[in-house]
């Protein structure tokens, strides 16, 4: 858990339980020098834009930010998802919830994308994450600005901004994190300096688990 060097255990503990009714937590997990460490690496990965427009008519979550979603399993990125699975593995062990499914017991962080957002650019449109990221949505802000706002409906002209710091992990709740929990409507706008996050879920239908 190097990468982790400001990660306290009791702190995720203590603010697990507030995702559960504020949606998303911010708390400190590495230090200015392991950021510009793992930068680095982010900035050697390969990129692609992300899709202008996707969703549905009705619905339709503007993008404008580059991806990759295809990070090797031997790249260090994956390390990070594996220390936090240990950590977030016990901790969601005791969260019982009527929503919880047997399948939601299985939790592991198999769904990883790091993302950079450049100068200027319109970050991600008010939407809600896929219903079979389970349990708990983990990001972690590398470099950059922005503003990460959560809605309660799919309005770019409401919401509370989350303060969440490069070297800080995100917490954002999932289906199964508590009874009746509903996926929060978030995006991120914005951005004044290139922003760099990992992305790490418990993706159901990659364990073929989706119901």
């Amino acid at each position: 858990m190097t990468a982790l060097d400001c990660l306290n255990i009791g702190e995720v503990s203590a603010n697990l339980a507030q995702v559960r009714s504020r949606s998303a937590v911010a708390i400190d997990c590495m230090s200015a020098e392991t950021c510009a460490t793992l930068s680095n690496l982010a900035d050697q990965l390969q990129y692609r834009k992300a899709r202008p427009v996707t969703g549905s008519v009705k619905t339709p979550v503007y993008q404008d930010f580059e991806l990759d979603y295809e990070v090797p399993r031997e790249h260090p990125f994956w390390r990070i998802a594996e220390a936090l699975q240990s950590v977030f593995g016990p901790l969601l062990d005791g969260f019982r919830s009527e929503a919880r499914s047997d399948s939601d017991t299985n939790f592991s962080l198999n769904d990883l994308i790091v993302q950079r957002y450049p100068p200027g650019c319109g970050g991600i449109s008010p939407h809600r994450d896929h219903v079979e990221y389970r349990m708990i949505i983990l990001i972690v802000l590398l470099s950059g600005d922005g503003d990460f706002r959560i809605h309660p409906e799919r309005h770019e002209d409401e919401g509370a901004i989350i303060d969440f710091q490069p070297g800080q992990l995100l917490m954002m709740g999932a289906p199964g994190i508590a009874s009746n929990f509903v996926r929060p409507f978030h995006s991120v706008r914005n951005i004044t300096a290139m922003r760099r996050t990992i992305g790490m879920r418990f993706d159901r239908r990659l364990a073929g688990l989706s119901t």
